[in-house]
């Protein structure tokens, strides 16, 4: 017999997909433990739990869910209520996603977003929690870029998942990074009008604003959800910078030296030929 709380899940799902602006609680226990595409990676629970991310996956664009089509068995009348088409529907789980950035195990700020966030040019899952225990997910479906303007295909989007699920916002021009550019505010802001947006963390990711009401940024998560050819370019580049940074600390590589180096090819193809010696 199906499990009653999974059934109803699954009914909580079909509202939110019909209703994505109504508030859903997430009250189905059974579900909420840490997410299974992270084996052998779990020191300590993720914010991102298995609720959360089966609701989200079913409200996502299929950009970052990339949805797999779930077949009703052959030969069955009630496909809906044998349990293979149940465990092919609960299957759709994105198992892609990959935890890039864990403020628990690799700190707490601006800078170390940036290390750890830079460079995937796969759309991502910013997964923020306040010290009142808030948790929100920002969707952004491009690499992150700083710029002191707007920015955002119509795939970004603005997630509340605890105390309440419901999608807050959606569209092109809401997503803001900046801690270079003088004049203009630092930090990450997201919603489509600049003077109101719904979140606003300082530049210091030390402090968090959800629709002007102030709180204390917790812990951030960044789930990659690209393919493994997204990943593996960032590591190259990562591992190319250390490696870099440590060549340099003996000989500063000369401007001719740069054009005709091949590690400059692997920065072209990852995206990154602003790289240089100077």
């Amino acid at each position: 017999m199906v499990n009653p709380n999974v059934l109803n899940y699954l009914f909580r799902v079909i509202i939110l997909i019909k209703s994505p602006f109504v508030g859903l609680e997430l009250a189905t226990p059974v579900l909420d433990k840490a997410p299974p595409f992270a084996p052998g990676k779990n020191p300590h629970p993720h914010v991102l739990t298995m609720s959360m991310s089966w609701l989200l996956a079913s409200a996502l664009p299929p950009l970052y869910s990339q949805p797999r089509k779930a077949n009703s068995p052959s030969g069955s009348s009630n496909g809906l209520t044998s349990m293979a088409f149940l465990a092919n529907m609960l299957s759709s789980i994105p198992s892609h996603w990959v935890l890039i950035y864990d403020s628990d195990e690799n700190g707490l700020g601006s800078n170390r977003f940036l290390h750890h966030t830079m460079a995937y040019k796969g759309p991502t899952l910013v997964v923020v929690k306040t010290n009142e225990g808030s948790v929100f997910c920002i969707a952004c479906p491009d690499e992150w870029r700083e710029s002191h303007q707007y920015w955002g295909r119509e795939e970004s989007a603005l997630y509340q998942l605890l105390p309440k699920f419901g999608l807050l916002e959606k569209g092109p021009k809401m997503l803001y990074l900046n801690f270079s550019a003088r004049g203009y505010p630092h930090g990450l802001r997201v919603g489509s009008d600049p003077r109101a947006p719904f979140i606003s963390i300082d530049g210091g990711f030390e402090k968090i604003e959800f629709s002007k009401i102030p709180d204390k940024l917790c812990t951030i998560e960044v789930w990659g959800c690209g393919d493994t050819v997204s990943r593996d370019r960032q590591l190259e580049v990562k591992k190319w910078e250390v490696k870099e940074a440590e060549r340099q600390r003996v000989v500063k590589m000369s401007a001719s030296d740069w054009v005709d180096h091949p590690d400059r090819y692997l920065l072209e193809l990852a995206g990154r030929p602003q790289y240089n010696s100077n």
